[in-house]
């Protein structure tokens, strides 16, 4: 048995982008981290990076969070190397560009099993070791759990059931002893901004649909903040984080008043 009383984080899509700012925050702050991903090559080079700073701290996992039977494997995995589980991150997920009216069935699908079944799964199976530990799931969702937004076709949609889901699951949970949250970010800052979609758009959009958040006009937050959200959850018990903040207020007034929600988010979509 593992005598080792350090707390021990999961970390889906912990391999690259804003999970692995992630991981690297949950280690500076004494956790031991599990990154999971589903490229061996990404986990490989992931793990090079942050066990430099503490190797004896890291645990890589290749795992489609989209199977419940490997997220079974994965979380067993975890009991048997650690024999706790204190912390389970969400945050893998995906976007897409489009208008509605074009949104395929299929796409929609494929964003559901991305954002939405990925973190049912993982929860799920995590929570007998989560409950042992009186511990904490973190959601990673978006400002477009919170409004809807031109252009990004059903990632608003699914954003939206995400949300949903983890507010079920907090109520659901808290008497079981294990917190639940939900961080939900504008754009994140990265080099590729502006053009990650670019490729996937027609003539049915204006190039603007290809920026961060369909064009709205939010800057690019560091992933260093949204990892301190996450840590916020974590230790203060933090519940619906939103960033940047101020926008809470914008998005509570739109949805008291939708008409005035709607005048804004067209504001603050526009291309002028």
């Amino acid at each position: 048995m593992n005598a080792d009383k350090r707390p021990v984080a999961v970390v889906t899509g912990g391999s690259a982008g804003l999970g692995l700012v992630i991981s690297k925050e949950l280690l500076g702050h004494g956790y031991r981290v599990v990154i999971v991903g589903r490229d061996a090559g990404r986990l490989k080079t992931a793990m090079a990076t942050l066990g430099d700073q503490e190797p004896d701290c890291l645990l890589g996992q290749v795992c489609d969070v989209s199977s419940r039977a490997e997220v079974e494997d994965l979380i067993s995995t975890v009991e048997q190397t650690f024999n706790r589980l204190d912390v389970l991150v969400n945050c893998v997920g995906a976007s897409d560009r489009g208008l509605v009216e074009n949104l395929e069935v299929e796409q929609l699908e494929t964003l559901w099993h991305q954002n939405v079944v990925t973190a049912l799964l993982c929860s799920q199976a995590s929570i007998p070791l989560l409950e042992a530990s009186s511990g904490t799931i973190v959601n990673i969702g978006s400002l477009a759990a919170k409004v809807g937004a031109r252009y990004i076709g059903g990632y608003s949609t699914v954003k939206h059931a995400l949300a949903g889901m983890t507010q079920q699951m907090r109520l659901e949970l808290k008497p079981r002893g294990i917190h639940v949250a939900l961080v939900s970010p504008g754009p994140i800052a990265r080099a590729d901004a502006g053009d990650r979609y670019r490729d996937s758009i027609d003539g049915s959009l204006p190039p603007q649909a290809s920026a961060p958040g369909g064009g709205a006009r939010v800057k690019g937050l560091p992933p260093e903040r949204v990892a301190a959200a996450v840590i916020k959850c974590i230790q203060r018990g933090a519940v619906d984080v939103v960033l940047p903040g101020h926008l809470r207020v914008l998005i509570a007034l739109g949805h008291a008043f939708p008409r005035i929600g709607d005048w804004l988010l067209l504001k603050f979509t526009s291309s002028k």
